[in-house]
């Protein structure tokens, strides 16, 4: 039996089968890059791969409709011709598979009276997206429910009035709390997840006045926390205490997402004035990371650094010199380095970066959401590659891939495994990958 349900956006449908809308009813769908993907608290659940396995794709090329009858799954080869086939799946060796998901948030009754707010005298209040079933609201830099009034945000198929598209949402709300004549019916602003844009555009509400005087570095705030891009001595030191505070904020026995969503922007929002305009005073916070992106730095301008782009693929190619060890640790991101340095010497959407026989293939944020300027980035889905990858080890060797509706996806080994590839291999079938691999999320 076949069903057709209205997403909750209630922009469209998507066609699924009986017992997986049924297996899916607690989660809120939308349609993001052209594929249903599940939300929970700030979790992006692929369906097309939770029904179908990993490197799945609809045959009719329909991202919405994920019936078992239309979906397949693609297959890449090593070695092979350089083409992606269809395969079909064996659906009785593939259950529907969702993640362990914290339970729903239950919004109080006085939700309102719970919002967060700079002052007394603050027009709006923040709350997490969760506690505002029943709240009329603003959502900024995140998706919206059936009480928001007023979009403005970057995400995936978001509402967002056309004056105020812009590449990050806290352009768009500076520049609403700038030129908008009439305001909504709401008095409140939410997000659902924490990051430096959100907190950025949830300040132009709360302190408008200070926000639209400090412009500038709010926006580069922003595009650091969300392209970790940029070179403002002064964004780049706010920016690293912000993360600081924020992550001094996370705790154990936060009961559910939102509870820790108000601690943490609790905490922020009241110091943001502060953080911006002493910040020599937070050096304690900074300096760390600050240290890291110099260190990095320092290292990727080395002469035995080796740089290439490939423009066609979308495609940057850092080989660290082989004999910097210090600070270099496969396991964690980006070698344990700063992002920021990468991110800086290259606008290409996919990164590779190699040391000795490690590889590490990043996805970068620019390519999951929706841009109004600059070059389009469409993302393959590198479970297709990863899978390639798995298929030719025979050691102990564990490819691991985030997923293509993750913000900023990871391919890479697996703590304390060693490949049988060699990384100049597997940076040669990467190329070849990208070249012929269908678009997999697309915000075109």
């Amino acid at each position: 039996m076949t069903l057709s349900s209205a997403l909750n956006s209630g922009e469209s449908e998507v066609m699924a089968d009986a017992d997986v809308l049924g297996q899916t009813r607690a989660l809120d769908i939308r349609l993001l890059g052209g594929r249903p993907i599940g939300l929970c608290e700030n979790h992006f659940i692929d369906l097309t791969s939770a029904i179908a396995g990993p490197g799945s794709a609809p045959r009719n090329g329909e991202g919405r409709d994920i019936r078992r009858e239309n979906l397949c799954r693609l297959v890449y080869t090593l070695g092979g011709h350089g083409e992606i086939r269809q395969t079909e799946v064996d659906f009785q060796r593939v259950p529907l598979t969702l993640p362990d998901l914290p339970p729903a948030t239950a919004a109080p009754a006085d939700a309102a009276a719970q919002a967060v707010r700079i002052d007394a005298h603050s027009q709006f209040g923040y709350l997490p997206l969760d506690m505002t079933g029943e709240v009329a609201n603003i959502s900024l830099d995140s998706t919206h429910n059936e009480q928001t009034r007023l979009t403005l945000s970057h995400w995936p198929a978001n509402r967002t009035p056309q004056p105020y598209k812009a590449n990050l949402s806290t352009q768009s709300a500076l520049r609403y709390m700038a030129q908008a004549t009439a305001w909504p019916q709401a008095s409140i602003v939410t997000s659902d997840h924490f990051d430096l844009d959100g907190l950025a555009s949830i300040y132009a509400f709360l302190a408008p006045e200070h926000a639209q005087r400090h412009a500038d570095v709010l926006i580069d705030v922003a595009r650091l926390g969300d392209y970790a891009r940029g070179t403002c001595s002064h964004a780049l030191q706010v920016a690293f205490t912000l993360n600081h505070l924020a992550e001094r904020t996370r705790t154990s026995r936060a009961p559910n997402e939102s509870r820790q969503l108000l601690k943490t922007f609790g905490t922020l929002l009241p110091l943001l004035n502060d953080v911006i305009e002493r910040t020599h005073t937070y050096s304690p916070a900074w300096r760390e990371q600050w240290q890291l992106l110099e260190h990095t730095e320092t290292l990727l301008s080395d002469p035995q650094m080796q740089f290439e782009e490939h423009a066609d693929i979308d495609l940057a190619v850092f080989r660290l010199p082989a004999e910097a060890s210090v600070g270099i640790n496969p396991g964690q991101p980006y070698f344990g380095l700063s992002n920021i340095a990468f991110h800086n010497r290259t606008q290409c959407g996919v990164l590779a970066i190699i040391k000795g026989p490690f590889i590490e293939i990043r996805q970068r944020y620019e390519s999951w959401v929706e841009r109004v300027s600059g070059v389009r980035r469409d993302r393959r889905d590198l479970a297709i590659f990863q899978r390639a990858l798995q298929d030719r080890e025979r050691g102990n060797a564990q490819w691991g891939y985030d997923g293509v509706q993750w913000i900023m996806p990871a391919l890479k080994l697996r703590a304390g495994g060693l490949s049988d590839l060699w990384p100049q291999t597997i940076l040669e079938e990467l190329q070849q990958f990208l070249r012929v691999a269908p678009v997999a999320w697309s915000n075109a």
